[in-house]
C-alpha cells in the first residue's frame, strides 16, 4: 500500500488550537491561521487532514468519545465512565473546532476558488467532503449552524438550523458534487488527494463514495423517511457504490520526525501508558464468554480477530504491576461504570493493561509473548471512515427491514467476509500473519447458524453486533446504530453481576453543544439535556 508523507497531523492541530488564543476559540466563522489566498492543492490537503482528525480515535476526534459510548473502550478516572459529559469537555469542543473553523473553512475556500477558476473536480470533492462532515455534525450534535456558518464577519452569529433540513442539504451537496465531478475541469487533483490519490480513477471513487454515503444516510433515516425507491435505484445501478479496495480512509505514514503516524497510535503507544483501556464487555463478546453480564449471543464462539484488535503487554502467567480490576488470562482492563467504586480501578497499570492493537491504529499484533509498548512502531494503519464492509452491513439491514429487494443473509455473509478481509489487509501491510480462511469460515458459519435460528429482530441484532465488532476504530456509525435500533446490546452497570459497577446516568442521545459557542452567540439555543435530546432520525 502506498505510504504518503503527511506533514500536518491532528496532534499539530491540537497544539495550534492551544495557541490561537481565547478570542479565536470563540469564533467558528474564521480561521486566523490560514492565509487569505492558498492554492487549491494545499487547501485540499489541509481539509482532508482535519476531516480525518475530527472523526478519528484519538482524544481530539469524535471516534474517541463514541468508542466509550459504544463500549469499545473505557477510560480510567473520567466522568465518561458513566455517561457524563458536558459542553466544555475536550472530546466535545475539539472535534467541533477541527470541523468548523478548520476543515469547513478550507472546504469553503476550495469550493469558492474552484468555481472561480472552473476547477470543477475540486469543487465536487469539496462538496462531498462538506456533505460528509455535516452528516456527522447532525448525527452527533443534532441542530447545528449550516446556512449562516463559515461566513466570517458577514454573519458572526449563525443560527442553529433544523437537523432534518440540514440532512436534506447534505443530499443536495452530494448530487451537486457528483455533477461537478463529471465536468471538464481546469485543474484536477493529483497527488494532493490523500484519500484517493488523484487522477481519473480517483474521481470514480469519489462518485462511489458520494453514492455510498447516500445509502448510509437512507438507512439511517429509514424509520422517518420512505427511501425505498432511492435505495433500490442505488443497489440496482451499475457500479455505483464502493467496492473492495475503494474504502474511504485516510492513509497515515510511518515517520517519527515529523510525526505523520496515526494520532491514535501516537497517543496509545506513548511511553508512560495508554490513554484508553479496552472494554471488558467488548472483549468478552469477542472471546465468546460472559463472566459478569447476563448473556453473550456468541457464547462459545471465539473471534480470530482478537490478536489484531488488542495487544496484551503481559506475557502468559506474568503478574500485573498492581492488583487488577479485570483480568482474563493476560487481558487486563477496567470496567465501565466503576469510577470511584472499584477499589482496583485506580491502580496504575501502564505496563500491564491491554491496549488497542494493530487493526485500529497501527499498534502491535499480539503474538502471545507480551512486552511493554513503546513509541517506535509504524503506526501507519489508515483511519477508516466509510468502507466496503460497512456498505455490506448497511445492505443487510436494508434488506432485512424490507427497504430494499436484496437478500439480507447473503449481504450479511459478504459483510462478515469483507470485515475479515480488511483485517487481513492491515495484517499483510504490517508483515504479520494473516487469519487463515478456514478460521474465517468457521467463525462466519457459526454466526450464520445462530442468525438462521432467529426471527427478524434477532437477525437484526446479529447484523448490528457484527458491524459493531468490525467497526472497532471508527465508532460514530455504531453510536448512530445503537440510538436508532437499540443494537448492539451494551453493558449496563445496573444489570450485571458485579458489586463494583453502578450506572447513575441515562445514555446520551446526542452530544452537548459546545458551551463557549452558546455563551457568545445570541442566536444559539440553550444547552440541551443529552439524555432526552434526540436527533430527528432517532424515534425509538
Amino acid at each position: 500500500m502506498k505510504r504518503i508523507r503527511i506533514f500536518l497531523t491532528t496532534i499539530f492541530v491540537g497544539i495550534a488550537i492551544v495557541f490561537t488564543g481565547c478570542s479565536e476559540w470563540l469564533d467558528i466563522n474564521e480561521d486566523p491561521n490560514n492565509p487569505t489566498d492558498v492554492p487549491l492543492n494545499q487547501l485540499m490537503v489541509s481539509a482532508q487532514v482535519n476531516v480525518a482528525g475530527s472523526v478519528g480515535l484519538s482524544t481530539g476526534g469524535l471516534g474517541n468519545y463514541t468508542s466509550l459510548y459504544t463500549h469499545h473502550l473505557v477510560q480510567r478516572g473520567t466522568s465518561q465512565n458513566d455517561y457524563a459529559f458536558n459542553g466544555n469537555d475536550f472530546g466535545v469542543t475539539t472535534p467541533w473546532r477541527l470541523i468548523y473553523p478548520w476543515a469547513l473553512t478550507d472546504i469553503k475556500k476550495m469550493i469558492d476558488k474552484g468555481i472561480e477558476s472552473e476547477s470543477w473536480h475540486y469543487v465536487g470533492i469539496g462538496q462531498i467532503l462538506k456533505a460528509y462532515l455535516y452528516s456527522v455534525l447532525v448525527d452527533i450534535y443534532g441542530e447545528v449552524p449550516f446556512y449562516d456558518a463559515n461566513k466570517g464577519s458577514e454573519t458572526p452569529y449563525p443560527a442553529y438550523d433544523d437537523d432534518e433540513a440540514v440532512y436534506q442539504e447534505v443530499f443536495n451537496l452530494l448530487d451537486e458534487g457528483i455533477a461537478n465531478l463529471a465536468k471538464s475541469s481546469a485543474l484536477s487533483p493529483l497527488n494532493d488527494d490523500i484519500f484517493y490519490g488523484g487522477g481519473t480513477t480517483a474521481l470514480s471513487k469519489w462518485r462511489k463514495l458520494a453514492n455510498t454515503l447516500k445509502l448510509k444516510l437512507y438507512n439511517q433515516t429509514r424509520l422517518v423517511w420512505d427511501n425505498t425507491s432511492e435505495v433500490n435505484a442505488l443497489l440496482s445501478g451499475n457500479d455505483l457504490l464502493i467496492n473492495e479496495g475503494e474504502d474511504f480512509e485516510f492513509q497515515y505514514g510511518g515517520n517519527i520526525a515529523p510525526d505523520n503516524r496515526n494520532p491514535a497510535y501516537t497517543q496509545e503507544y506513548t511511553p508512560g501508558g495508554a490513554f484508553n483501556n479496552i472494554s471488558p464487555y467488548f472483549y468478552e463478546i469477542m472471546r465468546g464468554i460472559n463472566t459478569f453480564f447476563p448473556e453473550n449471543i456468541y457464547q462459545g464462539i471465539s473471534d480470530p480477530r482478537i490478536p489484531y484488535y488488542f495487544y496484551n503487554q503481559l506475557a502468559p502467567g506474568e503478574p500485573a504491576e498492581n492488583p487488577t480490576a479485570y483480568r482474563n488470562g493476560d487481558f487486563v482492563s477496567i470496567y465501565m461504570f466503576s469510577f470511584n467504586i472499584d477499589p482496583n480501578e485506580g491502580f496504575d497499570q501502564s505496563s500491564s493493561q491491554t491496549i488497542v492493537g494493530l487493526y485500529p491504529c497501527g499498534g502491535r499484533y499480539d503474538s502471545g509473548t507480551g512486552g511493554a509498548v513503546n513509541f517506535n512502531g509504524a503506526g501507519d494503519t489508515p483511519q477508516r471512515i466509510l468502507t466496503y464492509f460497512q456498505r455490506k452491513y448497511i445492505e443487510a439491514e436494508l434488506a432485512l427491514t424490507g427497504v430494499s429487494n436484496g437478500d439480507a443473509r447473503d449481504a450479511f455473509e459478504e459483510a462478515m467476509q469483507a470485515s475479515y478481509d480488511k483485517v487481513n489487509e492491515v495484517a499483510g501491510d504490517a508483515g504479520v500473519p494473516t487469519i487463515p480462511q478456514s478460521d474465517i469460515d468457521t467463525y462466519i458459519n457459526s454466526v450464520l447458524t445462530l442468525y438462521d435460528a432467529e426471527d427478524n429482530e434477532g437477525k437484526l441484532e446479529h447484523i448490528l453486533t457484527q458491524k459493531w465488532i468490525a467497526s472497532f476504530g471508527y465508532s460514530i456509525d455504531i453510536y448512530n446504530d445503537y440510538r436508532r435500533t437499540g443494537y448492539p446490546v451494551l453493558h449496563d452497570g445496573n444489570t450485571d453481576n458485579l458489586n463494583v459497577t453502578v450506572r447513575t446516568r441515562e445514555y446520551a442521545l446526542s452530544f452537548p453543544w459546545v458551551s463557549t459557542m452558546l455563551e457568545v452567540n445570541p442566536n444559539a439555543p440553550s444547552q440541551k439535556e443529552t439524555a432526552t435530546y434526540r436527533v430527528f432520525w432517532d424515534v425509538n
